[in-house]
Parts: structure tokens; sequence; C-alpha cells
């Protein structure tokens, strides 16, 4: 059985982004101009906090145990946007 590269790709992302999920309660290591976390330290690693001018290569606020940003829904809502008729 021949595994495709990207399927390999896809799962070492997924591995790595739940393991950063499931981190503990970061420690804060730098904040923006108004006191919120701009950088976080989980698991020894440096990571930029996720916010409107900074989304990719970051990590989202809640992920990292701060108390602020989206939150991961715990159902699918339905189909893809690109599958819905327009109203």
């Amino acid at each position: 059985m021949m595994i495709k590269p990207l399927s390999i790709a896809a799962v070492a992302i997924a591995l790595g982004v739940a393991s950063v999920a499931s981190a503990e309660p970061s420690q804060i290591v730098s904040r923006d101009a108004q006191g919120r976390a701009a950088e976080v330290r989980v698991d020894g690693q440096d990571y930029p906090v996720c916010h409107a001018q900074i989304q990719d290569e970051c990590i989202n606020p809640r992920a990292a145990g701060l108390k602020w940003g989206n939150r991961a829904i715990a159902y699918w809502p339905g189909k893809p946007a690109s599958e819905m008729k327009a109203s």
C-alpha cells in the first residue's frame, strides 16, 4: 500500500496542531500595547498569538490557554458554504 505524500503531510500537520491545542496553559512571553498577550510559550516553544493582523503561523488564543478569541464549534453546522444556495 502506498501513502501519498500529501496525506503524510496532512497527518503531520494535524498531529502538530493537536499537540499545541491540547497543551497546558501557556506562559505569556510578551504583551502588545493594549496589554494582551502577543507571544506565548507552550511546551518550551514560542508562538505569536493570532489576531486580526496575524492569522498565519500563530496559535489561537483559546488553544494557548488565554480567555479570549474565537471558540471552536462542537458540531458541523451543515454543508460547506460552496454547496449552499445563496438566499
